[in-house]
């Protein structure tokens, strides 16, 4: 049976290449971006085991850990933050089968390592054996736990999303993943600068930080091979010991989220709510148009749907970001750039604005709303709260950094990067659709057989955004460095001018494409639903 259920995974995975081609595109390029990565480090451990270069076995065994917890960490946080799990080997989907929990738990596994990140996983334990190889017993070791480890790390990483799955399922613990997992990773920079102020460099901390990692799940597997070059019997027993317990723990988390995802299901929470006559919510703010209507709906989406509300959280974090590389470099650039960065991410947001729309696509199709009112109609949605975002990012900063001139020109700069980042958007949302996230779904989690396309569409319009503001963005710069007032007076007229332009023009074209391909546009939705 659990051969079955390998064959059904490869086959599944097989028909997502048939399906689509910018599948296979996408997963290509997944997998050489992936090999470039794990190569270069998979090198670095190569060079770093000889013998002629000579690390002592403290430094060594603090790569190794380090290196062991950063896989380690990769295996939690990709499924659990981005792909939202294996779409293709649900537990759920397995529930009218009947298969013995047992079977199940051991399937699930197996399953789990058909993937890139076994295959780079794999290439990264090459690594890691031959890192040891100045060591014949430390070899031996490296070589017996590897197996070990790439077990542990699909086990970790399946009890990580069964339980999250099983009890964790619900709209507000997703939005909280998708809140941890942004800042989490906007906040890799300055915890790692931190920990240099701290202890006076990096280099110097790590021996510490290795020490205490190799006492958790995350890095005692990876510590074993050092502790047995070092002859530190006692703390090889302690991280067997961790290993073990780990592994243990992992395997109870995933038998017993599945007994709750297979045999005893929780009853779903439903809340009914009536509306109350005279509330309108939204739709009583805009005016009475179709494009109000749209607004209204758009708008509101932005303010209830976590996947449109995943876009808002990297607001807040792109500014502490900003101010803290600020306070650490010196540097006004940080402070500058901060309006123009956050007016290209706003803008650009809803250029996948029909494809989220989802089957709720259909009230503008079957009540004839024109092209120029949809596509007026979810500008002003974004523009309601993104214009005012966008100016409070350029006016504080650069009014901190440089006074009144550089503020001006920041501002005018920042707001044609929007309205022209608007008005691709309503284009290439009219023209292009590819799967995205289903309502109520993480807004991380990647649909099948989608990477390829939506990676070139993004490419694409993300490129062409940046060459239209090129003009503006080049005599910024050059009047930051040079001072020359006609410069700054041109930029900044130009800026808004031709943004204003590109905002009615990309609704103009977008709402021609709208009307001309509306049925075809729902048949793109629905297939994608």
């Amino acid at each position: 049976m659990v051969a079955t259920l390998i064959r059904l995974k490869l086959t599944l995975s097989a028909n997502s290449f048939k399906r689509s081609a910018w599948q296979v595109v996408g997963t290509l390029f997944a997998l050489l971006y992936g090999v470039g990565i794990t190569g270069v480090v998979v090198a670095g451990m190569v060079a770093g085991g000889s013998p002629l270069v000579g690390l002592e076995p403290e430094l060594r065994q603090t790569y190794s850990v380090l290196l062991g917890a950063g896989v380690m960490l990769l295996w939690l946080l990709v499924p659990l933050f981005l792909t939202g799990g294996d779409t293709v080997m649900d537990p759920k989907q397995l529930v009218t089968y009947g298969l013995p929990r047992r079977t199940l738990v051991v399937g699930l596994l197996l399953c789990g390592l058909v993937s890139i990140g076994s295959v780079l996983t794999l290439l990264w334990l090459i690594g890691y054996i031959l890192y040891w190889r100045a060591e014949p017993a430390a070899l031996v070791v490296a070589f017996v736990s590897a197996p070990v480890l790439l077990l542990t790390f699909s086990l970790v990483s399946q009890a990580a999303v069964t339980a999250a799955s099983a009890w964790l399922d619900g709209r507000r613990f997703r939005d909280l993943m998708a809140i941890l997992g942004l800042g989490l990773a906007m906040l890799i920079w300055p915890a790692i600068t931190m920990v240099q102020n701290t202890a006076g460099g990096l280099a110097e901390a790590m021996p510490t930080i290795a020490g205490v990692v190799s006492y958790t799940p995350l890095g005692a597997g990876a510590a074993l091979p050092g502790d047995v070059a070092a002859g530190r019997w006692g703390a090889l027993a302690l991280h067997l010991l961790v290993l073990a317990a780990t592994i243990a723990a992992a395997l109870l988390v995933v038998r017993a989220g599945l007994v709750t995802l297979t045999e005893r299901p929780p009853a779903p929470k439903t809340r009914r709510r009536s509306a109350q006559q005279g509330r309108l919510g939204l739709f009583t703010i805009f005016p009475d148009r179709p494009w109000g209507a749209v607004a209204a709906r758009s708008l509101t989406y932005w303010l209830k749907d976590p996947r449109y509300g995943g876009s808002l959280v990297v607001v807040p974090g792109l500014v502490i970001l900003a101010i803290f590389l600020h306070l650490q470099t010196g540097q006004t650039v940080f402070l500058y750039g901060l309006g123009p960065f956050l007016a290209f991410t706003l803008g650009y947001a809803i250029s996948a604005d029909v494809s989220y729309d989802h089957t709720a696509f259909s009230l503008h199709v079957t009540a004839g709303i024109r092209g120029i009112d949809d596509r007026a109609g979810r500008a002003v949605a974004l523009l309601t709260f993104a214009l005012p975002a966008t100016l409070l990012a350029a006016m504080v900063p650069s009014w901190i950094a440089g006074g009144l001139m550089p503020m001006v020109l920041t501002t005018t700069v920042s707001v044609g990067m929007l309205l022209t980042a608007v008005g691709v958007s309503s284009l290439v949302s009219a023209r292009f659709t590819y799967p995205v996230p289903k309502p109520g779904d993480s807004p991380f989690k990647q649909p099948q057989g989608a990477l390829g396309r939506v990676m070139v569409i993004q490419l694409l319009s993300m490129a062409a955004i940046g060459l239209l503001m090129a003009p503006e963005l080049v005599g910024w710069i050059v009047w930051t460095f040079t001072g020359i007032g006609w410069v700054g007076a041109v930029t900044a007229t130009v800026a808004v001018l031709k943004g204003a332009g590109i905002l009615g023009a990309g609704l103009l074209l977008g709402a021609r494409v709208f009307d001309r391909s509306q049925p075809e546009l729902f048949q793109q939705v629905q297939a994608h639903a």
